[in-house]
């Protein structure tokens, strides 16, 4: 079961596609992964060519997340939608990441909050099954293993204060938004991590040589 079909987990997705985009807005390049078991396409109208979709109507290709099918350095833009969930080890798909994204390319995380109406639900066995069933790490977990992995973090942001416990649609309540961001901001469902990997390179220096001064002989004794 795909919980993110049931009509909570739509209506979460739409919400979460709205602060994507924001983020989405100025990323260019050649390639670019959404990896995740949304069936919407949240990158169809980022400016890169080449979009690599692993689940929904335009899904273009099967890999396992932990282990890429990609070269060094090769995707511009990678976006994850709550993939930590049920990765089976997280540090392994982190360094994974690392290493298929090019200098000078971001990775955009999204996952849900464990401290939050989302981490309740998951902790009182409300249900069996993705993504409930799965691991939530914390915003500063995450935060911690983008950096260890390389990655340079540049935008961190925790979102969405509506309860989440029945799985009928209901419209996003502004005041509880308002009330989370300004007086709960920790407790997010959900939170938003965009890295970029920058990698400097070592370019040797070159030798300063110092010129030898010439000497001239000096005799200081005289011979026959």
């Amino acid at each position: 079961m795909n919980w993110f079909d049931s009509e909570l987990g739509e209506s979460l997705v739409v919400f979460e596609q709205k602060v994507i985009e924001k983020y989405l807005d100025q990323k260019f390049g050649y390639y670019a992964l959404q990896l995740g078991e949304h069936k919407s396409n949240f990158i169809k109208n980022v400016r890169i060519k080449h979009q690599i979709i692993v689940s929904g109507k335009e899904k273009n290709v099967d890999l396992d997340a932990e282990w890429l099918p990609f070269s060094f350095d090769s995707i511009d833009l990678i976006l994850c939608l709550h993939v930590f969930e049920k990765a089976v080890d997280p540090k392994k798909l982190m360094d994974e990441l690392f290493r298929v994204t090019i200098s000078g390319g971001y990775i955009i995380l999204c996952g849900f909050n464990p401290i939050s109406f989302a981490g309740l639900r998951k902790t009182v066995k409300f249900d069996n099954f993705f993504p409930w069933n799965g691991s939530f790490l914390s915003i500063s977990k995450a935060q911690n293993m983008l950096k260890e992995s390389g990655f340079t973090l540049r935008e961190s942001k925790l979102e969405h204060y509506q309860p989440m416990f029945f799985d009928s649609k209901s419209s996003i309540n502004d005041k509880l938004e308002k009330i989370g961001n300004r007086w709960l901001p920790l407790f997010g469902n959900i939170y938003f991590l965009v890295a970029e990997k920058v990698t400097v390179s070592k370019i040797p220096k070159k030798q300063k040589w110092n010129k030898l001064k010439q000497r001239k002989a000096v005799a200081t004794k005289s011979y026959d």
